[in-house]
């Protein structure tokens, strides 16, 4: 093992002093590059002609060793890095170095040259209709990359080292105990009931792999009997929630009418006036009617929500359903003064539970009955799309403004009575009821204002799908 991995280590070392031979010179010149571009860019952004000795940025650039050389379109010197111990000629610089290879400068960006291991860059600034020429220079180029720039490699080699040395430890460790600790650590977790874990069955001896094949088989029967006693205790709390729901929503949307008819009982005790007393009567029938319609439809909803899980699904033709569903209402519309019109496809058949799609159709209806005009029309259509068949309702009359299109949707929802044109009130469930059923079939619904009035729509996807 020793012999291994000392052998490891020089042969990465190797690798590593090769790497470092080949390319640590042109990273150290890629680096001086970048860092006179990103000068370059820094010096864009600022007021060429308020630049000073005191800029932190130039500062910052020339702590990395770098030369400025900036001047005006008349080549005036507006910056000049200062050199200890070595005065120059600031013009003799200019001349040399800009007015004598000002071709060499393009415009608005800047060009870098790495010549006899020499790094330079040329560009010219543009500002408010000015030019800047500007030369950078690294301070003290030479052959050699600078001290720093070794205790770096070498400190990323030395780094290096040490770490392939313990993964190697590690590895060739865990190639000898992994097996037995694994062993170990799983059964601990489950014994601290975690039930979520295997075993690799890909062991290097024959009877390792049998004996973790038999512990993910039985980690695999407990996981799928504590599963199924989830599964059971979710539908029996769900299944309690929708009771303890129901009843609250029936004795709490039972209070009005019920204090209503309580009300006029005891006047009709004082009444003397028949005429009042045949109102409060058909007051009372009205309530009454009310009362059982909202009833009806609570005992829809729980239906629906309670069946979830086991709701059964046949192919139907959706034509003969719809078709269905409004020959039920034909006495109403008539008495109302209403014409229907349906149209419907040659074919049309979908997977649905037929009791809850014909009680959401006979809600778009009832709503559409509600709500038309005098003497109004009531449009049904039915289409067969690609992969969904859609069902729309439609009437005559006022538009859902914006105020109720969010809530129309919401359990005992109703409104204001005064959008309700034929003086009819609901239970506030209708709309909800076509949601839930809809939702139950993975479909789509919603509404639209036309130019007519209202249309109500549903799709619902062809295929079976589980519930």
């Amino acid at each position: 093992m020793i012999i291994m991995q000392g052998a490891l280590i020089f042969l990465i070392l190797g690798i590593m002093f090769v790497v470092f031979s080949v390319f640590a010179e042109d990273y150290y010149f890629s680096r001086k590059l970048k860092a006179i571009e990103s000068s370059f860019q820094v010096l864009s952004k600022q007021d060429m002609s308020k630049i000073s000795n005191a800029s932190k940025s130039i500062l910052a650039f020339e702590e990395q060793k770098l030369r400025f050389i900036i001047c005006d379109e008349d080549f005036t010197p507006v910056y000049v890095t200062t050199k200890r111990n070595n005065v120059i000629s600031v013009k003799t610089k200019i001349k040399s170095k800009i007015i004598n290879k000002k071709e060499k400068y393009p415009v608005n960006q800047i060009k870098t040259k790495n010549l006899n291991n020499k790094i330079l860059g040329r560009g010219i600034i543009t500002q408010k209709e000015h030019s800047y020429y500007v030369y950078v220079e690294e301070l003290k180029p030479n052959t050699k990359i600078h001290f720093s720039y070794y205790n770096l490699f070498f400190a990323v080699i030395v780094v290096l080292t040490a770490l392939v040395g313990m993964i190697v430890s590690i590895i060739i460790s865990n190639r000898i105990c992994r097996p037995i600790k694994q062993f170990e650590e799983k059964t601990r977790e489950a014994a601290d009931n975690n039930y979520s874990i295997d075993i690799s069955e890909k062991q290097k001896f024959k009877e390792l792999s049998e004996l973790a094949r038999s512990f993910n088989k039985m980690m695999a029967k407990i996981r799928e009997q504590i599963n199924s006693l989830e599964r059971e205790i979710q539908r029996k709390t769900n299944s309690e929630n929708l009771r303890r729901q129901f009843v609250n929503n029936v004795s709490h949307e039972m209070k009005t009418p019920l204090a209503i008819i309580s009300n006029q009982v005891e006047m009709l005790e004082l009444l003397h006036d028949e005429e009042k007393k045949r109102e409060y009567c058909q007051s009372i029938i009205e309530e009454t009617d009310n009362m059982a319609e909202m009833i009806n439809d609570m005992i829809m909803v729980y239906s629906i929500q309670s069946d979830e899980e086991n709701m059964t699904v046949s192919c139907s033709d959706i034509n003969e359903l719809v078709e269905f569903t409004c020959r039920d209402y034909d006495k109403l519309i008539e008495a109302k003064k209403f014409s229907i019109h349906e149209q419907y496809p040659e074919e049309c058949t979908a997977w649905v539970n037929e009791k809850f799609f014909t009680q959401a159709v006979s809600n778009y209806l009832t709503n559409a009955i509600k709500h038309c005009s005098e003497e109004g029309n009531i449009f049904v259509r039915v289409f067969s799309l690609d992969d969904f068949i859609r069902v729309e309702v439609e009437n005559e009359g006022s538009h859902i403004d914006g105020q109720r299109k969010n809530n129309i949707w919401d359990m005992f929802y109703q409104g204001n009575d005064a959008y309700t044109l034929n003086g009819q009130k609901g239970s506030g469930l209708g709309l909800y009821l076509v949601k839930s059923i809809v939702e139950l079939h993975h479909g789509r619904y919603g509404f639209e204002n036309t130019d007519r009035g209202v249309m109500f729509y549903i799709e619902l996807p062809k295929t079976y799908s589980e519930i």
